[in-house]
């Protein structure tokens, strides 16, 4: 049982927290944010002042992107230079679209330092850049001044995608049937965009017109995402695939007269019933990584890894079927060009099985726009991209994104921590009724999902949304719920780490009690060491000093969950819960 395991979990988590100890101790004497980097794997680098930034062309620079036609997104570019004069550590090199941008008002999409070319010091060198293809020509430019004082003296060629207007971003989500299957995409024109999928590859008998939409700058709440951070998102297109099979694998392409995407393939949702089987991979908190080295405003280079595990997993004899990503998606947070990237990276995850999602601080916190919580991390986006771009399986109004579906024998309920989820509420009355309402007859396993903890081993308490206080706040609310309808699994967020309670109500461990709570906020941003040195009683496993994700597993009577290390894709906790 959980129980009979906590001794040597405990044991376990105290040599965590020795390391742990040292580790803070580095960080506390580490010189430069170098050092700190190679800890955490987790860049926020300095921003570059874009207010500040001026253009004065040394026109003895030469300054040349080759190739200038890039035949598909994701291409690389090969960035020299030449007869730089005082070549300096602070040089760098920006990534700016589209190529007429005002630099003094946008955010470089991203850059690198010109001291990785070997030669820099001689006033030459070279960089490559994997350049996304986001909607529009992109131009280069070298910059002396640092970040905070930038001046550009030389701006390369323009560089231009074969067809700006391929069609992007595929990721698959459920509806409420599990005869159908929505996917979404984005381009910058449209004409009639549709998907053709059929049971052979290459031979598509069916067709499916998609819906439009996008969001503009005045939707948005505040700056960056206002600001220097905004760039137009192109249009967003969603087509529900109707009348499919259960377990049955679909091709697909989608796009329209600008041009189609390559076959791509998934395998429809099970029938609802106990004797399937099913399989699935959860994680919040991942962000996105450059695979060309590249800084931008954050950078979870971590991710990386995490993603290049699950498509692994995706490759394997039993592959996952679905992706639970709650909370903390992309990190954008205001910088729209950020989306872009996120969705390359998790492209090759998305285009094969649904990637459902919930919203967390970083999506959609701002002052005065309706959040629970009056922080500003959602960089003034207040939700809106990250809605439009991840359809609801249930049509409810807007800014209400919690919702619930059935994907085998497990009923999910998604709330959203960043909403008022107190008692008689909107989200509250939608919770306790959606719980109620499970039939366990053919879901026998229900889990449950939000951003923010409801069990925490963290010493944040601070009252203004700190983790203690939240923790106690849903404690307070949802937790009877979570007792009252006996959910096996609550899986959480928002605390970079891995955590697993005992069975738990109230703060009290009882092998009666129906719910295990997993934090699983490790996939990529910066892990959270900030725990305490005497873990709460109700606390079983602890990980802060690994990034990872974790797989699920469930047959009838059994439910499999395991934490995966990014180092050597190890499994580092497992259990079971059994009916």
């Amino acid at each position: 049982s959980i129980n009979a395991e906590y001794g040597g979990q405990q044991e376990n988590m105290r040599t965590k927290i020795s390391l742990l100890l040292f580790l803070s101790l580095l960080y506390s004497t580490a010189l430069s944010l170098d050092i700190k980097e190679r800890i955490s794997g987790h860049v926020h680098p300095v921003l570059v002042n874009v207010q500040q930034t001026q253009v004065k062309i040394d026109k003895a620079v030469s300054f040349v992107a080759t190739p200038s036609l890039l035949e598909t997104s994701g291409d690389w570019v090969t960035v020299s230079w030449a007869d730089v004069t005082d070549p300096s550590y602070s040089d760098w090199i920006g990534v700016y679209s589209p190529s007429n941008v005002s630099f003094n008002e946008t955010s470089p999409i991203k850059y690198q330092f010109s001291y990785k070319s070997p030669d820099f010091m001689d006033g030459k060198g070279e960089l490559k850049f994997s350049i996304i293809n986001m909607r529009a020509d992109v131009v280069f430019t070298f910059c002396k001044g640092g970040l905070d004082k930038p001046t550009i003296v030389a701006i390369s060629n323009t560089v231009q995608f074969k067809n700006v207007n391929e069609p992007l971003q595929p990721h698959l989500s459920l509806t409420e049937n599990i005869s159908e299957m929505r996917l979404t995409w984005n381009s910058l024109d449209a004409s009639q965009p549709k998907v053709l999928y059929g049971t052979q590859s290459g031979v598509y008998h069916n067709t499916v017109l998609a819906t439009t939409t996008s969001y503009n700058k005045s939707e948005m709440c505040g700056s960056p995402a206002t600001t220097y951070g905004w760039r137009d998102p192109g249009l967003f297109h969603s087509a529900i695939l109707t009348g499919l099979k259960p377990d049955q694998k679909y091709y697909y392409k989608f796009g329209d007269i600008f041009g189609y995407s390559d076959e791509f393939e998934f395998t429809s949702p099970p029938l609802v019933q106990p004797e399937n089987e099913v399989h699935i991979v959860a994680y919040g908190d991942m962000g996105k990584g450059e695979i060309d080295g590249s800084l931008e405003h954050w950078q979870e280079v971590p991710s990386l890894k995490t993603t290049f595990g699950i498509v692994s997993d995706l490759k394997g004899k039993n592959p996952p079927r679905l992706a639970l990503h709650i909370g903390d998606l992309s990190y954008a947070v205001g910088y729209s060009s950020q989306w872009d990237e996120f969705f390359a990276q998790i492209a090759p995850i998305s285009s094969q099985v649904p990637y459902q999602v919930c919203l967390g601080n970083h999506e959609r916190d701002f002052p005065r726009s309706g959040s629970f919580y009056t922080g500003t991390d959602s960089g003034g986006e207040c939700g809106i991209p990250a809605e439009t771009r991840f359809p609801m399986p249930i049509k409810k109004n807007p800014d209400e994104p919690w919702y619930s579906f059935d994907y085998g024998n497990i009923h999910f309920v998604l709330m959203g921590t960043e909403h008022d989820f107190r008692t008689g509420t909107v989200q509250w009355n939608f919770l306790d009724k959606d719980l109620s309402s499970v039939d366990r007859t053919k879901t026998p396993w229900v889990i449950f999902s939000g951003h923010r903890p409801m069990y925490i081993d963290s010493t944040n308490d601070d009252p203004h949304g700190g983790d203690l206080p939240v923790a106690a706040l849903l404690r307070e609310h949802v937790e009877p719920l979570l007792f009252k309808y006996k959910v096996d699994l609550a899986l959480w967020g928002h605390h970079h780490s891995y955590q697993r309670t005992c069975n738990v109500y109230q703060e009290v461990c009882n092998i009666r009690n129906p719910t295990v709570h997993v934090v699983i906020g490790m996939a990529g941003q910066g892990l959270s060491t900030n725990i305490k040195i005497i873990p709460p009683s109700w606390i079983v496993y602890v990980d802060v000093l690994e990034y990872g994700y974790s797989r699920i597993k469930t047959n009838a009577t059994n439910l499999y969950m395991e934490f995966v290390s990014n180092n050597g894709y190890q499994v580092r906790d497992s259990f079971t819960l059994s009916k």
